[in-house]
């Protein structure tokens, strides 16, 4: 019988709340999704839990019907989160080796990450990632893994990645009540870049934008590690707000409208009044609607300005110069019509839309890049973390790092 892994992942989104699993056959590296459940996501704003009760509720509809479809229980899931709320530091950490012979050994590279994670942090703020970039050993720079070398003096530089400490205790007590243990917390841009990026994009230097519904994620890559993580609090969202306003529609009706201008044919583009039954709307009088209205008139400002604010941060990283490799554009965001377009007028570097990678099973309906952070989430769990069953009843590992580790560390005596 073939031996294969039950993975699982929660993406917490700002306009959906996507429960997915994935099932990994090892022999034949094959990766196939058995479930996958999408909810509105109600109780959030912009990715941070505004009700708790209604963000309970909307996190438990999107995990029963992942469990009704894959036909097991789901206990234990690999978590991402993006949120105005997520920043990112670079810091150095240096050490001295502290085996007599100057062999660098495992607990070595523990001290170094310590050292490098001991910063101010802002009030309010915990790390949940620290991404080893380089170490350097006796002045060797470039080193990738040093475990092994002689020398000396040991030094890191890492990436690290801030989430606000009460977002994430509300969200740990959303899960902690619905029964769901948490294997990992990720950032969202980690996960999206793992079904996105190629690793030449990520060596050679690249910017990862993630367009959601109310906020868009920018992950720079370079030298084959994120260098800089960000979170605009704009979104696709805003493009729908405006087409309610200008065109006098519902909200609902507008994002119906959004979503089908973005399946239009270059011909069909330039046509002038259209009827709203042709975006699926019915209405009791004949409403017609101006495409160069919508289009140039109500999209095509907003995300010139979206992309503005992108180029901005990006001028702000000071990583601008470091990335040939250009913008991977992803995203529920990415689907508006025009966004390619109008990004490489206002981001003057290479461009390409980056949707998942082609997997078996239940894929018809998320092979597009509204889902390229849930695909990329199963990846991102069964690549990082110690992979268990699903169904396991076996205690499962979290990846806390400062304050509910230390928590969690003092506790864990204490249980029987």
């Amino acid at each position: 019988m073939q031996h294969s892994k039950i993975v699982c992942g929660i993406d917490i989104g700002t306009s959906k709340v996507t429960t997915i699993v994935g099932q990994h056959f090892e022999i034949e590296d094959r990766f196939n999704v058995v479930a996958v459940s999408s909810i509105p996501a109600l109780g959030f704003r912009k990715g941070q839990i505004i009700n708790l009760d209604q963000a309970t509720q909307t996190i438990t509809q999107s995990i029963e019907a992942a469990e009704r479809m894959a036909g097991f229980q789901i206990r234990a899931s690999a978590v991402s989160i993006c949120a105005p709320y997520i920043e990112s530091v670079n810091s150095q950490g240096v050490v001295a080796i502290s085996s007599p012979n100057g062999e660098i050994a495992q607990s070595d590279i523990v001290r170094v990450i310590e050292a490098a994670q001991a910063i101010t942090l802002p009030n309010g703020k915990e790390i949940i990632h620290t991404i080893p970039r380089k170490y350097t050993v006796d002045g060797q720079e470039g080193v990738i893994d040093p475990i092994g070398m002689n020398g000396v003096r040991l030094e890191l530089e890492s990436h690290l990645i801030l989430a606000s400490s009460p977002g994430l205790k509300n969200l740990i007590k959303c899960l902690d009540e619905i029964g769901i243990k948490i294997d990992s917390l990720v950032y969202s841009g980690l996960a999206t870049a793992k079904a996105s990026l190629t690793d030449t994009e990520k060596e050679l230097g690249v910017a990862l934008i993630d367009i959601g519904g109310s906020v868009t994620s920018l992950t720079i890559f370079t030298e084959g590690s994120p260098a800089y993580s960000a979170v605009i609090p704009v979104g696709a969202n805003n493009v729908t707000n405006d087409l309610a306003i200008g065109l006098r529609l519902s909200l609902e009706d507008a994002d119906k409208i959004k979503l089908k201008l973005g399946h239009l044919s270059d011909s069909q583009k330039y046509e002038d009044e259209v009827d709203l039954t042709h975006f699926g709307i019915l209405t009791e009088e004949k409403h017609k609607i101006s495409l160069q209205t919508a289009i140039n008139g109500i999209i095509k400002p907003r995300l010139e300005e979206l992309f503005s604010m992108i180029y901005d941060q990006i001028e702000n990283s000071g990583f601008a110069n470091s990335i040939p490799a250009g913008i991977i554009l992803t995203g529920g965001g990415a689907q508006t019509i025009n966004a390619k377009e109008i990004c490489a007028k206002i981001i003057p570097l290479p461009l390409r839309i980056a949707t998942p990678p082609k997997l078996g099973g239940i894929v018809d309906d998320i092979l597009n890049p509204g889902f390229t952070s849930s695909i990329g989430l199963l990846m991102y769990n069964l690549e990082n973390g110690d992979i268990k069953s699903s169904g396991s009843t076996k205690k499962t590992k979290t990846s806390f790092n400062g304050f509910f580790g230390k928590i969690k560390s003092l506790l864990e005596p204490l249980l029987p």
